[in-house]
């Protein structure tokens, strides 16, 4: 059998979803803090060094703690991709999706024939145990594409982009989009608010799942005002998490 995708499942019965991101290897921290009740943790292979045999270490992690395990990659390249969902990925987080081509790219390194082209192999499928036609089948179904919407060129396309069938998430990367709108760091601005409200209104128009990136955690109320907006997808910093925590006890200890 196949695993279920439990961040999908969420997702679809329109509910939010909040995981941990990770931008080193530590299948340790992954199973420590993912088991506290995140739904997802995903492994930034676009900033940070880990390697795709160190991701498989982490997604057995993922396993453990019960969380679905992404991999945010830095190409489209389908051979590329293939490689981290052959090794237990469930999802795959595209940067810098401006196009309805790139959106278009994204889903066939996903999906297999005859939503896409991925090629059939990998560690999964031989866990599995089933027949190749129904692991196919039940693979596409339960694998997420994820497209980060974060410059001022997807949003002169997004209408094309919210077209592509397949899309699971379109997750603003706030960051990004502040820097290609001249104004590097200020998430805050109108400008990136009016951005933001408008890919989400539109995304959920369109019928997709829209994400928020770069929430503070010294801010994490955040959360709530975005899923009053309508969006569903969220991820918190390890290391940010990691830092608040350790700055919080060593501040009480002090105090005292």
């Amino acid at each position: 059998m196949i695993l279920k995708n439990t961040t999908k499942a969420k997702l679809k019965a329109g509910q939010a979803a909040i995981g941990i991101r990770l931008d080193f290897s530590s299948p340790y921290v992954v199973e420590s803090l993912a088991g506290l009740g995140y739904d997802f943790a995903y492994f930034d292979l676009e900033h940070g060094p880990s390697s795709e045999e160190s991701c498989q270490d982490m997604f057995r992690a993922t396993e453990i703690a019960g969380v679905t395990p992404l991999v945010r990659v830095s190409s489209y390249d389908p051979g590329y991709v293939a490689r981290f969902l052959d090794s237990g990925a469930m999802g795959i987080i595209f940067p810098h999706c401006n196009t309805k081509q790139d959106a278009e790219a994204a889903v066939r390194a996903v999906k297999y024939p005859p939503d896409g082209e991925r090629g059939a192999g990998g560690r999964p499928l031989t866990l599995s145990g089933m027949p190749i036609a129904d692991y196919i089948r039940e693979a596409n179904r339960e694998t997420m594409v994820i497209t980060m919407i974060e410059e001022m060129e997807a949003l002169k396309n997004l209408p094309e982009i919210l077209t592509v069938e397949g899309l699971d998430v379109l997750w603003v990367g706030r960051v990004d989009l502040s820097v290609s709108s001249g104004i590097p760091g200020k998430v805050d601005d109108p400008k990136i608010q009016d951005a933001v409200k408008r890919i989400i209104t539109e995304g959920n128009a369109a019928g997709k799942v829209v994400g928020v990136g770069a929430v503070s955690v010294q801010r994490p109320e955040q959360i709530r005002e975005f899923i009053n907006q309508g969006a569903r997808f969220f991820s918190l910093d390890t290391t940010a998490i990691l830092r608040s925590a350790s700055r919080n006890i060593l501040q009480s200890i002090r105090s005292e």
